[in-house]
Order: C-alpha cells, then structure tokens, then sequence
C-alpha cells in the first residue's frame, strides 16, 4: 500500500470557523483575568481590535499573535484547535519527570475553604531596596484538581531606566500552588526565567483573609539583595474597581503603605540569603 493511501483526509475548515475557534479560545483564555482594557495594557494590543478577536471577526497578525500566545503561555494552534483539546494534549516529557520525581505524585486539592478561587493582593519586603515593599495583584484558579498562580508585577528597573515614561505595563509570571498541613506553597516563574518559591500560613493573627509567609528568590548572590523576604497574601473582594484602583497604583513603598496587620507580619521575618 502506498504511504497514505487508506487513510482518511483530515476534515478542512473554513476561515470562518477558524475565526470562531480563536475568538472563543480567547474568550476561555481571559476568563478570571484582569479587565479587558488591563489585559490589552500588559498585551499591547488595540482594545477595539481585541474585541474584533473575541467576537470571531478577525485574525491577529503574525507579531500580535506572537505576544497573545506569549502573554498566555499558549502555541499558535489556539488559531485552529479547541483549547479544551489542547489542554488535553499529552504533558510534556520533563514536566511530567518533574512531578513523578520532584512532587513525588500527586498533590491533593487545594481546599476552597482555606484558599478560595480569587484575586489577592501580594505584599513582600523588596528584594532589592531595603525598607521597601512592592505590592501587585495575584489570581488564583483552580481548573480540575490543579490551582493556577498568575501574578502581575510592575517593570520597576525599566521605570527606573526611564522615570519620565508615563506608564510601565505589568509583568505576568506564573504558578502552582500545592497545600500542605499547615498552609500552601507556591512555585512562581516569569518569561525570563526567573522562579521563585513561596509559602504562606492559613490565616493571620485570626483574620482568614490574610496568608502571612515568605518569598525565596531562587538566583544567585548579589551584594546589597536580599533572596529571602517576608511575604503576605490578601484575599481582596470580588470588586473589580478596587482591582483596577491597585493596578493604577505604583508597585514600591514605604512600609508605612500597608495596613498594619501586613506591616506585622512583614516585619516578623528578618531577610535573609
């Protein structure tokens, strides 16, 4: 038999249904997210255009699609392929090697009890600048049995390259969150590589809203950094305002900034490494 013959041609589909699979793909991959025009600030992308996106009624260039998938942390079969398809898809090799051997199996649910599905605001102790804190937005998700960490932190060197830019979109980086007896941990990672692990307590001095704990930034020494921080996690109310009045904030402070339950807990753990 000749190579192909038998098999059955793969089914076509139309510019149009493409359109259609993008646009709710895109849908699917913002829900829980920040706000449509926050989302489009961090992408770069033309609010009135994206909207074209989400409804199926155009494709985006080569270049916008790029930073979409970058943005998402997706490939460009998102274009073509349902994303309940993809997330179905066989795991990569060395993710699944990084659960058998560095997870040792599978890690329980996370309790929505103790950690519901939300947007928090983190607080740290800045690693760089000492009396410093740095205070951005995080959600957290849960799809199936596995709960999603995204946070959004301001670009503060690129600010302090150019200080009379008048904005600095927000950098994305990415999580997984585990729960263990006495709290959860969370092993972060941006696209430039940089991880960090955290964990944070059920509940500080009573009030279950807040998460107190530390950060560690897995990097090299430097001189005058810090590698290790206090840290806190607050769950914030379903209001997207107050979301959106936090992203107009800027992201350094003076400990002074926080409410004094935060400057508590962040002051209870010394730096350190």
């Amino acid at each position: 038999m000749r190579r192909g013959e038998g098999r059955m041609p793969k089914a076509t589909i139309s510019p149009t249904e493409a359109r259609a699979v993008f646009g709710r793909n895109l849908r699917l991959l913002c829900e829980g997210g920040p706000p449509i025009t926050t989302l489009c600030q961090e992408i770069g992308i033309n609010r009135t255009q994206f909207n074209r996106y989400l409804s199926g009624d155009a494709f985006p260039r080569p270049d916008v699609l790029a930073r979409i998938c970058a943005f998402f942390e997706v490939d460009a079969r998102i274009l073509l392929e349902p994303l309940e398809d993809l997330r179905r898809a066989m795991p990569d090799r060395f993710l699944t090697e990084m659960r058998d051997k560095l997870l040792i199996g599978r890690s329980r649910p996370v309790d929505q009890a103790v950690l519901p599905d939300a947007m928090y605001r983190f607080w740290r102790k800045s690693f760089m600048f000492q009396g410093k804190i740095v205070t951005n937005l995080a959600l957290i998700t849960t799809r199936d049995e596995v709960t999603l960490f995204k946070g959004f932190e301001e670009n503060i060197y690129a600010k302090q390259e150019n200080p009379n830019a008048r904005r600095f979109p927000r950098l994305a980086y990415f999580g997984l969150v585990r729960q263990h007896l006495d709290g959860v941990s969370v092993y972060c990672q941006d696209r430039q590589n940089q991880a960090n692990v955290n964990f944070f307590e059920f509940g500080l001095e009573g009030n279950m809203r807040f998460y107190p704990g530390f950060s560690l930034l897995i990097r090299r020494r430097i001189d005058g950094m810090n590698r290790m921080t206090a840290a806190v996690l607050e769950r914030l109310p379903q209001e997207p305002a107050v979301w959106r009045s936090i992203v107009r904030q800027d992201a350094m402070h003076d400990m002074s900034f926080a409410p004094p339950i935060v400057q508590r807990a962040l002051n209870r753990i010394p730096d350190g490494l």
